[in-house]
């Protein structure tokens, strides 16, 4: 079966991918406690975290005092992650453990897990590996039990709405304005390395109905609207620049959050 090479996780792709502005700051980024309210897990409760990362969600599950497992199948991960465990406070570490395996075969019991959490690693796992995963969650989780998901890039995003509408305009605030913002190509070297799989809401829904899940699955509002700034004037800007980048507010409703949200949720449960 393909895979992306873990060696390829190393330290330094951890230290630049996404939430590690926040990772370096010894905070969580926002999406993680996002994931955890979503789910409402609780005190005693079984968790699998799958693709653990640096172990930002496993942080972000700490306070919960579930008992918790952390997952990966890369070194760098697993040093980084354990380092992480040890910032916290001891009796919020106490019910977590990290593990190295596979996402295609967990070497764990089944109907064992009340929630798993898959937090970006869909987009890494070829469309094989994914339909294997999604099977093994399944395997895995108790009967009521949920599966989490988060997922990044949107393909329609990457394919049309940045490099057609969002890049373009960009640019040309970027000479008007003398602004910073994004301009790379949809895709670097590093995401079509390890981006082999991007989904869209479709696609996503489809896999996991294929692996036996009943899933809500819906685009986030989190890219496609204004995000708090400190001051008056910056905030205007950026009020502005989502009305010319995404059509803001329409860009939180169909059709065009499609285009231009770039972030993919499902809430999964088991099909009878």
């Amino acid at each position: 079966m393909r895979k992306v090479e873990p060696a390829i996780y190393d330290r330094n792709y951890f230290a630049e991918t996404d939430g590690a502005a926040y990772f370096d700051k010894n905070q969580v980024a926002p999406k993680f406690f996002h994931a955890v309210c979503l789910s409402g897990v609780a005190a005693g409760d079984r968790v699998l975290d799958l693709g653990c990362g640096r172990g930002d969600l496993l942080a972000a599950l700490s306070p919960t005092r579930a008992k918790v497992v952390g997952l990966d199948y890369s070194q760098a991960s697993l040093a980084i992650t354990k380092k992480t465990l040890s910032r916290l406070d001891p009796e919020k570490r106490e019910n977590i453990r990290v593990i190295g395996a596979d996402a295609t075969a967990l070497g764990l019991s089944a109907n064992r897990f009340d929630f798993v959490f898959m937090i970006d690693i869909v987009e890494h796992l070829y469309p094989e590996q994914l339909l294997a995963c999604f099977k093994e969650c399944r395997r895995v989780l108790k009967d009521e039990g949920q599966l989490i998901v988060h997922t990044s890039p949107n393909k329609l995003y990457n394919d049309a709405g940045y490099p057609f509408w969002e890049r373009p305009i960009n640019l040309a605030l970027n000479k008007l304005f003398g602004q910073n913002l994004m301009t790379r190509p949809a895709r670097n070297e590093m995401d079509k390395k390890v981006h082999v799989n991007e989904q869209t809401l479709w696609s996503l829904k489809r896999c996991l109905a294929s692996a036996g899940f009943r899933a809500k699955v819906w685009l986030g509002s989190e890219y496609v609207k204004p995000v708090a700034k400190e001051t008056r004037g910056m905030q205007t800007l950026e009020v502005a620049r989502q009305v010319l980048c995404h059509g803001f507010p329409l860009s939180l409703f169909p059709p065009l959050n499609y285009l231009f949200s770039n972030n993919i949720w499902a809430v999964a449960t088991k099909e009878n």
